[in-house]
């Protein structure tokens, strides 16, 4: 530091103190003189700390930055010059508009200056004189009270058919009567523009005279495009390296700075371009100079990057620009002018960047297979404990054996779902996370994540409550599994950090509304808890990734710390935000703002307008389920009166009858049903209230929720949501059905002996994995045959008659993709083979692994461990599929074929409709579903082109999109077709291409055929 000691100022020194205080590195410039020459310096100071936290030296790195800060002035001086030029063109406009004043007045042949709607603006003297008028006479006036014969709308018509500023002749002369005679003039008109507004010149002229002042402004404007290019090319240029070619004497012509950038003395080179010639690098020449001399046989614009060779054996790197220069009549190419900059430290700036992110690809992708691989190894065991687990809580246990095993599949759970924040964190960082875009239903979603937490939060004693905005559309464009993961993190940690205690209940506040963000209108969704809270300290590193509010929680509560971090980078990529308000003690508010598309022609809420006529009386002293009523019926403007007691509510319903005032429904709270009060009703006054419909929420864990008679309906207090309440009313009243669906994701139980129909071959090189599978596939009557490999799978499915194949993907011998594959072969050779469903079970959870599955043709994926209710859905959908299927008599051929179109899909899922639309009514789903038809029809067509060109990248871009398109059309045996096609597409294997897209073709007819028996469509389409 001594070196530098008479060169650092006062304010270097501090922040040198600065740097040591606070442990960071600092950069510093000075200027130095070495052999009489001024140069600039950078140091990089950094300290080094001794174990102990104290410093033991200081590291100092300097460079020469001489040469970028010449580089910066040479910047800065060009940037002056082209100041310069824009203050001086401006002047010269001025002095234009000027000049077309002065043109304007004192031309000989007569003008007038009109606005578009024709009316006068100002004429010259010529016009006052041809027209014996005064100028007040004439201004104001409209043109066609001078030349009757005028169609009001001709001038401006003429000037719209041509490009703007160019003169057009009008056709037929105009007739002036004066004095009377009539005198015919020509007229030509152009749009002009002074002081930036946009006006008509209309000049009148016999038709022996010439328009001199045409010839003016025509020059004006030869001069000002000269300037214009001029200007273009010194913005491009920024004054570096300035070069010229002259294209009569073939001199070219170098600035100082170009024979300093090719590194030569101007006294030392007679001939500019075969100096750049033998500069150029020898692997570069010939692409520069054929630019070049294109840009100069076509009169466009030049530009090239390229090496050159100094004398010293340095490599530089050079940007070249330049423009052809026209002669004054702009028809004759003169020359052409250009510039040159020095881009070597940009191009080496650009080397070093992209081998720094090579580098940290390849690391990222070290890190993915790490991490992939780790799941995968902890999956495969824990498969075994997670099944078996399964399959013994079926058996006979008592409470003590099933509380140990359920804590024990719990705990296998959890980690497997810090398994899962781990690899959704490594996809997010390597920016490998991807987004679906498919209809989503908010309110459904956002109540079955109430629904998956309810145990947890009931057991905890915990009350959750949404309110939900009915002016929220019905279905929203979203990714539901990671919008469903957002709003489960932000849930799922409100339950964790919430307890009851002391008196006081635990409470969840879930809001969904709509709000404007000033540009356009988001989702705003709000949790709220009143659980332990955080402190500002520890809300600052909340959404950092393995972060939690500090040590004692992670000892309390567990986790990894990455579900907020995750949660954040998930609402990022959907374009949202999220936001905490939390004081210590007092609970958390987590907002969500999500921009969102709405759903076109979906199926809104139909109940908001009725249930505004009824009017409903609330009962209960709890401010909360007060609010929850409040804001659900407020939301649909229903008219409401609350009361504390069931005595204050007697009262009110007796004046209501004496008032003749009707109730429409009375909504009794669980702290008024199931409260003293109730139970010690007299009998008149529970006569009284078996009168009106009465709403009933109760805490008693065992009741469910529906009608208990006409007038009586019992809603389960928790979780206490927006569409259970309206639906109580609604049925009450008569508004909708009092069906209850069935949960489709309700696990399936008490199936075990009874037999079912279907083969199963099992492939897994675990024995432990077999095992599983074995037993739970006996769970459900299913019989199956086991392999230890691809290879002897292989030879059991040719000897075998399978309905189905379950197998894990990595295998010694032969691993499941290459058995897929050449099951796959060996079906397309023989068509009576049909197609065998295979499903892959694997403990690698990354999304590139169930796309490999895919691509070598199978048609389903399950993560490992395989939970029983799972794989018995997943079992069960695919066998329907299956060619053979089998039954009671497997020689019978007849009745199988029989089976089979009997149990084959329908080419439209109703179900999935209903999903996505809300109904299935014909007349709303029939006009979707017709131009779906003629969609498909295009995408199969265009799919076909792009497949005979052996273009595998828009056949993938055309199969995605018509994948979407199906799934959005309930379609899904063709959705699952192009979905194929898009995942094999870039292998290139064009046979398997083309029989997928055949099978496209007999889908789409099957399609055809169902829509026609509707009478969705008529029989004019045309067959695939």
């Amino acid at each position: 530091l001594e070196f530098f000691h008479h060169r650092l100022s006062e304010q270097h020194y501090s922040k040198l103190c600065k740097t040591i205080r606070t442990k960071s590195a600092a950069y510093i410039e000075i200027a130095v003189e070495s052999d009489g020459i001024d140069k600039t310096i950078r140091l990089h100071v950094e300290p080094m700390y001794r174990p102990d936290g104290s410093m033991n030296y200081l590291v100092i790195t300097h460079s020469d930055i001489t040469s970028a800060q010449q580089t910066k002035l040479a910047l800065h001086e060009s940037n002056q010059k082209l100041k310069s030029l824009i203050a001086a063109q401006s002047q010269r406009i001025n002095e234009h508009e000027m000049q077309i004043g002065v043109i304007f007045d004192q031309a000989m042949d007569p003008m007038i200056l009109l606005n578009e709607t024709n009316q006068i603006l100002d004429a010259n003297d010529a016009t006052l004189s041809m027209f014996a008028l005064e100028r007040t006479d004439l201004l104001g006036l409209n043109l066609t009270s001078i030349f009757s014969e005028l169609d009001p709308t001709l001038l401006t018509d003429l000037l719209n058919q041509i490009p703007l500023y160019q003169e057009v002749q009008l056709r037929d002369p105009l007739t002036f009567a004066q004095n009377n005679s009539s005198l015919l003039l020509n007229g030509a008109i152009r749009y002009i523009s002074l002081k930036h507004h946009k006006y008509i010149l209309l000049t009148l002229r016999d038709r022996s005279s010439e328009h001199f002042a045409k010839i003016e402004i025509k020059r004006q404007q030869n001069e000002l495009e000269e300037v214009v290019r001029n200007l273009n090319l010194a913005t491009q240029a920024g004054g570096i390296g300035i070069w010229s070619w002259d294209f009569e004497s073939n001199e070219v012509t170098w600035d100082e700075r170009m024979y300093s950038i090719y590194g030569v003395h101007p006294d030392e080179c007679d001939n500019n371009y075969a100096m750049w010639q033998e500069r150029v690098h020898p692997d570069d020449i010939e692409h520069a100079e054929q630019s070049l001399l294109h840009a100069r046989e076509t009169l466009s614009q030049f530009n090239s990057e390229f090496r050159i060779l100094l004398p010293s054996g340095d490599i530089r790197w050079v940007k070249a620009a330049a423009d052809v220069i026209f002669a004054a009549d702009s028809t004759t190419a003169i020359a052409m002018g250009g510039v040159n900059i020095d881009i070597t430290k940009e191009k080496n700036a650009q080397d070093l960047l992209r081998n720094e992110s090579e580098a940290a690809q390849a690391a990222s992708e070290a890190k993915s297979m790490f991490l992939a691989n780790m799941s995968h190894e902890i999956r495969t065991p824990m498969n075994g404990v997670v099944g078996m687990l399964s399959l013994l809580s079926e058996t006979e246990l008592n409470s003590e054996q099933s509380t140990m095993i359920n804590t024990i599949k719990d705990s296998a759970l959890t980690l497997l779902h810090i398994i899962n924040d781990i690899l959704d964190f490594s996809k997010i960082e390597a920016g490998q996370m991807s987004l679906e875009s498919v209809p989503v239903e908010l309110q459904t979603l956002l109540e079955r994540t109430m629904d998956v937490l309810h145990l947890q939060a009931n057991n905890k004693g915990i009350e959750m409550y949404l309110n939900y905005d009915p002016s929220l559309p019905k279905m929203i464009m979203s990714d539901g599994v990671r919008l469903s993961q957002v709003i489960l993190n932000l849930l799922g940690n409100a339950v964790k950090f919430t307890e009851s205690h002391d008196n006081i209940t635990g409470k969840i506040s879930i809001s969904a509304s709509l709000s404007f963000d000033g540009i356009a209108p988001c989702i705003q969704l709000r949790v709220q808890d009143n659980g332990i809270g955080m402190s500002e300290k520890q809300q600052k590193n909340l959404f950092k990734a393995f972060s939690q509010a500090d040590s004692s929680t992670t000892r309390l509560y567990g986790g990894t710390g990455l579900g907020l971090s995750i949660t954040q980078s998930l609402l990022s990529m959907m374009g949202g935000s999220i936001t905490v308000d939390s004081h210590l003690g007092s609970g958390s508010c987590f907002s969500v703002e999500l921009p969102f598309i709405a759903v076109e022609n979906s199926i809104e809420d139909s109940l908001s307008e009725p249930l505004s006529n009824i009017r409903v009386l609330m009962v209960t002293n709890d401010k909360d389920f007060s609010t929850f009523c409040d804001f659900n019926l407020q939301n649909i403007n229903n008219k409401r009166h609350s009361v504390s007691s069931l005595s204050r509510a007697i009262a009110v319903i007796k004046h209501a009858l004496s008032a003749n005032i009707e109730i429409g429904t009375i909504i009794l709270g669980p702290d008024v049903y199931q409260g003293a009060e109730y139970q010690h009703l007299s009998s008149q006054d529970l006569d009284l209230l078996k009168q009106f419909k009465l709403v009933k929420y109760s805490s008693d864990g065992n009741q469910l929720s529906g009608p208990n008679s006409t007038n009586s309906y019992t809603v389960k207090a928790g979780p206490f949501k927006a569409s259970e309440l309206s639906k109580a009313i609604g049925v009450l009243n008569g508004l909708i059905s009092p069906h209850v669906e069935v949960d489709d994701t309700k696990e399936l139980v008490g199936n075990e002996h009874k037999e079912k129909s279907g083969y199963i071959l099992v492939i897994d090189d675990q024995a432990t994995n077999r095992d599983v599978l074995q037993r739970q596939l006996s769970h459900f009557g299913y019989q199956c045959e086991l392999a230890v490999h691809g290879q002897e799978a292989l030879r059991k499915w040719k000897n075998g008659n399978f309905d189905l194949i379950l197998t894990d993907c990595h295998m010694p011998v032969m691993d499941g993709y290459e058995l897929t594959k050449q099951i796959r072969q060996l079906e397309r050779q023989d068509n009576s083979k049909g197609h065998i469903p295979i499903i892959a079970i694997t403990a690698n959870a990354m999304k590139e692994s169930s796309e490999q599955c895919m691509s070598s043709g199978m048609d389903d994926f399950l993560t490992k461990p395989v939970e029983l209710a799972t794989l018995g859905r997943v079992v069960e959908k695919w066998l329907k599929l299956s060619p053979l299927v089998a039954n009671n008599n497997p020689n019978n051929s007849d009745s199988k074929r029989h089976e089979l179109e009997m149990s084959e899909p329908t080419p439209i899922c109703m179900k999935s409709l209903e999903n996505i639309l809300g109904t299935t009514e014909l007349s709303i789903i029939g006009p979707l579903l017709a131009g779906y038809w003629e969609s498909v029809s295009e995408d199969i067509e265009m799919a076909t082109e792009a497949l005979s060109q052996r273009n595998e990248h828009n056949l993938q871009q055309i199969a995605h999109a018509a994948k979407g398109a199906a799934k959005s059309a309930g379609a899904e045996q063709i959705a699952s077709i192009f979905e194929s096609i898009q995942n094999t597409a870039m292998d290139k294997d064009w046979q398997y291409l083309s029989d997928s897209l055949q099978r496209s073709r007999t889908e789409s007819n099957r399609l055809k055929s169902y829509l026609l028996e509707k009478s969705i469509i008529t029989d004019t389409e045309v067959s695939l």
